[in-house]
């Protein structure tokens, strides 16, 4: 068929539209509607899943860690005997190479109010260098960020709620009460407080449980726009109690290799699990003691006995780590609310006050440096630039250049890397909405097709008659098939504009779910918390609207291709 003869029949099906408009108008619509639903679900979809991952890198972890290779492999049990020194002089090298990094020790512990307890995972950090490097420590609610040198610690607002530490922002009125029993000495500073809180509705939103009111208890809800002034004062009168003193109860887990191994021990717990590889040095390093029923450490060089230790770990032999407790007294000075869930779940305290007895114990090490390129804007996520095998050159020419080589135990691990689970389960959070927002856009067109097919059996005479007239079957197929492409068509500029139209607020102002984040305690499966922005997809809106033109002039083909097998007598009586 010549490009004239498909012009001719672009005519005849335009003037066919003219003809029944209304049908030709709802099926429009309906082709919009579909079209404009699938690109509202996926945009929304994949503004998620990039906030959650620029929140992973610009809240929590950075691009990348330069850790032992061993705490990598063990990062989901936070071993936190595996940590490194030195680590300014790697900091060093990073920054002579265009990267600014910060050193964190992180552990797991118990922390203790006077009300309450909860499991926390504490980072250690240095308050200047986690504040250049990280971007939430701008996101306090209440206090301040912590400083070095102080006994002092900040916690994620969630965590902050279950130790019923700082500033209440859902009390009831009795524990309200209570409280400015506690922190005011005369009637102006208790009216003050009182005036930060309101009664809270039944209803917060779609997304909050029901709340019941007793009277004389209700639920007071502090006001979302209450001025810093306020909070400061507020936080002030809090901060002169002992509320915001919490106590740390931590195992602080020290690597060693054993001086002495009971025979039961080594053949039972040890050498089964031991590599191949390490079974020849670990046998060196050791001597029977038949005496005893022991076997005896005798290798003293440094490095071998490193590797040692580093063989009994890879076994997950218990007695390669001892335990120590250890309790720490420090001051709540700030409440941090990030957009990131990890964040509002966490606490933060000065590196420096965990090198000593009192602390951890440290010595000047570090389970991890967290890096990201200088000046990388907080909307980019890790590219090239940020990828292991570039840090990871980047770092040794630098160590080079200052006379250092990088330890063989060393490596640097990108975000990606570490958060490997989780973007797996991100799949599967995204995959499952986008299969049946696709289902719903296939089903949608079965209906359009359903409504094309009672369309050209409605003409079937007047088809007869065409034929009638001399035009061929293939004619008759195309005619029909342009004509309902060109309702998909239509329906599909439309549902692109609607799409985008409903499309806009969301990427500009988001949609909240704070209140579901509270309800869920501080996440509904993505790495966010607060207001999801959307995104723009122009691939997927252009995509989507070739599909829909495609689906729709191919939903033709079989009902015109039942109807021209018709006789052409059959066509013409038919009612």
């Amino acid at each position: 068929m010549t490009l004239r003869g498909i012009w001719q029949l672009k005519k005849i099906a335009m003037r066919n539209l003219m003809r029944h408009k209304v049908k030709t108008l709802l099926t429009s619509l309906a082709i919009m509607v579909s079209v404009a639903v699938f690109i509202f679900l996926n945009s929304w979809l994949g503004g998620m899943q990039i906030q959650s991952r620029r929140n992973i890198v610009n809240y929590e972890m950075g691009a990348a860690k330069l850790q032992t290779s061993m705490y990598f492999e063990k990062k989901d049990e936070m071993p936190s005997y595996e940590t490194f020194t030195d680590w300014e002089i790697y900091r060093q090298a990073l920054y002579n190479e265009g990267y600014v990094s910060a050193p964190r020790y992180v552990f797991s512990s118990i922390i203790s109010s006077a009300t309450a307890s909860t499991p926390v995972m504490i980072h250690g950090v240095d308050p200047v260098l986690e504040a250049e490097t990280m971007r939430y420590t701008g996101y306090m609610d209440f206090g301040r960020w912590i400083e070095d040198g102080s006994s002092e610690i900040v916690l994620g607002h969630i965590t902050a709620e279950k130790l019923r530490v700082g500033i209440p922002t859902r009390p009831y009125r009795q524990e309200l009460e209570e409280l400015i029993r506690q922190i005011t000495n005369n009637p102006a500073d208790a009216a003050f407080v009182r005036s930060l809180y309101e009664i809270g509705p039944t209803v917060l939103d779609v997304f909050s449980p029901e709340i019941v009111h007793v009277e004389g208890n209700e639920r007071m809800i502090l006001l979302r726009d209450a001025s810093r002034a306020d909070l400061d004062r507020y936080w002030e009168l809090v901060a002169a109690t002992n509320r915001n003193v919490v106590q740390i109860n931590a195992m602080i887990d020290i690597k060693a290799v054993p001086e002495n191994i009971s025979v039961r021990r080594w053949v039972n717990d040890l050498m089964p699990f031991v590599r191949n590889e390490d079974r020849a040095l670990v046998e060196a390093a050791y001597v029977e003691n038949v005496q005893n029923a022991s076997y005896r450490l005798v290798e003293t060089d440094p490095h071998r006995l490193n590797l040692v230790l580093d063989a009994m770990l890879r076994a997950e032999f218990p007695w390669a780590v001892r335990q120590i407790s250890q309790h720490m007294s420090v001051v709540v000075v700030g409440v941090i609310n990030s957009p990131a869930p990890l964040n509002n779940t966490s606490a933060y305290l000065p590196l420096d006050i965990l090198q000593d007895e009192r602390g951890m114990m440290l010595q000047g090490a570090v389970t991890e440096l967290i890096i990201r390129e200088s000046g990388a804007p907080h909307t980019r996520l890790p590219g090239a630039s940020e990828s292991a095998a570039v840090i990871s050159a980047a770092l040794e020419r630098g160590l080079r250049a200052m006379g250092y080589n990088l330890p063989d135990n060393m490596g640097v691990f990108t975000w990606d890397q570490y958060m490997e689970d989780y973007l797996a389960y991100e799949s599967l959070q995204l995959g499952a909405p986008q299969i049946i927002s696709s289902l719903l856009f296939l089903l949608s067109f079965l209906g359009i097709a359903n409504t094309i097919l009672m369309a050209i059996m409605e003409r079937t005479k007047e088809t007869g008659m065409m034929r009638a007239l001399g035009m061929t079957d293939r004619q008759m197929i195309m005619t029909y098939m342009l004509e309902a492409g060109f309702i998909g068509f239509i329906g599909s500029i439309l549902g692109i504009i609607l799409g985008a139209v409903i499309n806009y607020p969301v990427v500009e102002y988001g949609m909240d779910f704070s209140a579901m984040a509270d309800t869920l305690s501080g996440g509904i499966g993505f790495r966010t918390t607060g207001i999801f922005r959307s995104v723009w997809n122009i691939p997927l809106m252009i995509g989507s609207g070739i599909v829909a033109t495609l689906i729709a002039s191919c939903a033709a083909f079989l009902p015109t291709r039942k109807a021209v097998k018709m006789a052409i007598t059959d066509s013409l009586r038919f009612e």
